[in-house]
């Protein structure tokens, strides 16, 4: 059952057995709107590990259910819908984290000092990252930190993000940990745009790659990261039983 709120800011969303997603025809226009107004907002990327993780993980549940936008990032949400009638396009999290970077990028309007973040990855893979889209546009100014600090310097971290505010963060240091730290540390920065990112510093370091378009095109871009991550095969085996819940439910 597709469901609105009474707040025009707030888009249609569609259960996925205890959680639900936003669904939008443009994602990018809807957070550019948003980030033009000041709004902060929480975007998560749900896919069928992070739906069946919360079934299991309260704290991630609730995390969830209070972030303002949800997209369908995963195959298995998508089929999800089909499954009951709706036919919705997918929207991988890292295409519209690139997206947006890519607007900030091109705008002389909103790329301030401090209009990008980046929070995740190794040393080497941030520092990458951040290289990375720099070549590509030359003025855009990123503020970053990799992902493995102890509590000193996480505490640092926060006082600089509560000093700079960046306009959007990306933060990218694996589920559930991510959902639950944007949860608990957006106050820092009410007015921005957080998104969790997971592997996507990897992917703009030039770590690793992102699956042919035809895997992506058939809803087997998960196999491509099995491939080139095979220590994720346990938790690989919740998708055949989000399926087996996508059937039943």
């Amino acid at each position: 059952m597709l469901t609105k709120e009474s707040n025009p800011l707030t888009p249609q969303n569609f259960p996925i057995l205890s959680l639900y997603v936003h669904l939008l025809d443009d994602y990018l226009s809807w957070l550019l709107t948003r980030l033009e107004k000041g709004i902060g907002t929480h975007v998560v990327t749900l896919n069928a590990e992070m739906t069946m993780m919360a079934e299991e993980n309260a704290a991630l549940a609730q995390a969830i259910k209070a972030a303002e936008l949800i997209i369908p990032d995963g195959s298995g949400i998508i089929i999800y819908m089909r499954l009951r009638g709706v036919k919705h396009r997918r929207c991988p999290g890292i295409e519209l984290a690139e997206s947006l970077v890519e607007k900030v990028g091109q705008s002389s309007s909103t790329n301030s000092p401090n209009s990008l973040c980046f929070f995740g990855g190794t040393s080497e893979t941030a520092i990458k990252a951040v290289q990375a889209w720099q070549q590509r546009y030359p003025s855009l100014n990123i503020l970053s930190q990799d992902g493995y600090v102890s509590e000193a310097e996480e505490a640092v971290w926060k006082k600089t993000l509560q000093d700079k505010q960046p306009q959007i963060i990306f933060v990218g240091i694996g589920v559930p940990r991510q959902e639950l730290w944007i949860k608990e540390n957006r106050h820092l920065c009410p007015n921005s745009i957080w998104v969790g990112v997971g592997g996507s510093f990897d992917i703009w370091a030039g770590n690793k790659s992102r699956a042919p378009n035809w895997l992506r095109n058939n809803n087997l871009e998960w196999s491509y990261r099995l491939y080139q991550e095979p220590w994720r095969w346990r938790r690989m085996l919740s998708l055949p039983k989000f399926l087996w819940r996508s059937i039943l439910a």
